[in-house]
């Protein structure tokens, strides 16, 4: 930005006092008072999402698919599988 500025050509020179009174500007002004000031105004409408959507079911609990058919198979009675009795567990 300081090489736009002090640049020989009067063109660079003020593209570069732009982006640095910008700069300035959004720094000193906008972040320190105006944010504060328009979450105070807003209230709880400043602060987004309002509501998180829970996540979707995972697709052990489905009841389509191939995962109630393997979790029907772990859930007889009478496996004696030690896998099945940590998968049954968890």
């Amino acid at each position: 930005m300081s090489s736009f500025v002090f640049s020989d050509l009067r063109v660079l020179g003020q593209i570069g006092t732009t982006i640095g009174l910008g700069l300035l500007f959004d720094t000193l002004v906008v972040r320190a008072f105006m944010t504060p000031s328009i979450a105070v105004l807003l209230g709880r409408w400043f602060w987004w999402p309002q509501r998180v959507r829970p996540r979707p079911a995972s697709r052990m609990l489905r009841p389509y698919g191939p995962r109630p058919v393997v979790r029907e198979l772990l859930l007889r009675e009478g496996n004696d599988d030690p896998r099945t009795q940590v998968a049954t567990h968890r």
